[in-house]
């Protein structure tokens, strides 16, 4: 299914039945990232799946998004959905959006799943880092990077780190999430949330997580061991079991 929000055509599915919950992806992920748990959650919950804009089956956004941008696009979902209270599970950039809504409009959340959360700026792990200064180097000395050959580009995505080859269309956006610092909203949320991380995970320090953890008032903190940045995939049983008895207690 389909809805326009904010002039974006944003691509959804709902599967389920009992508590409202929305489920939010992360970078170069799309609902099909849920498909594993669907089975373990949808007796308890209305799951609804959606595509952040720029992936998936939803449009690519004529203009850089930066992570307020998604939050009012899903804000506005869940108002075109006439849906009044829902709890928020957020994967990564999900997380990020997750918490936005959060703070935004916290009428509209009861409560709060994190997922490996980004966000934390400061923090952030090494390969994004340089990811962020070289991109906006790479844009000043060559202003007409799309003009290039594909191999060109390939090879310098390439060179930077693989997991960030995708991102042609979607610089600015990406630019505009690893640049963007939720530090100093993480006090504002008022609601119960669970923060789900893991051990391993390559993409975003444990030292984040422990931090949003100090920060938000009524939060508590799961460290999966042996897992890195999907627990969902990595440990789904055990995850999903979280999920139920966090939204249910």
């Amino acid at each position: 299914m389909y809805l326009n929000l904010n002039g974006e055509s944003v691509y959804y599915q709902k599967i389920g039945k009992g508590k409202d919950l929305i489920l939010l992806h992360g970078w170069k992920q799309d609902v099909s990232t849920w498909y594993p748990v669907i089975d373990l959650l949808k007796e308890d919950f209305v799951l609804w799946l959606i595509d952040l804009p720029g992936f998936g089956r939803s449009d690519l956004s004529k203009k850089a998004l930066t992570p307020r941008d998604y939050s009012e696009i899903i804000f506005n979902f869940l108002k075109k959905n006439n849906l009044k209270k829902v709890d928020l599970l957020g994967h990564s950039l999900g997380g990020a959006i997750a918490i936005k809504i959060a703070t935004d409009h916290p009428e509209v959340v009861n409560r709060l799943i994190l997922e490996a959360p980004s966000g934390i700026r400061e923090t952030k792990s090494l390969k994004k880092k340089v990811f962020f200064v070289l991109s906006k180097i790479f844009n000043l000395v060559v202003p007409n990077l799309l003009n290039l050959k594909q191999t060109l580009r390939y090879k310098f995505y390439k060179s930077i780190n693989s997991d960030y080859l995708g991102a042609n269309e979607l610089k600015g956006t990406l630019i505009n999430i690893l640049n963007e610092d939720i530090s100093n909203e993480l006090k504002k949320i008022s609601i119960d949330t669970l923060i789900i991380a893991g051990e391993k995970d390559g993409e975003i320090p444990l030292s984040v997580f422990k931090k949003m953890y100090k920060q938000i008032p009524n939060s508590r903190l799961e460290i999966f061991e042996d897992v890195g940045h999907f627990p969902h995939l990595e440990s789904k049983e055990r995850f999903t079991n979280y999920v139920k008895d966090f939204s249910t207690s």
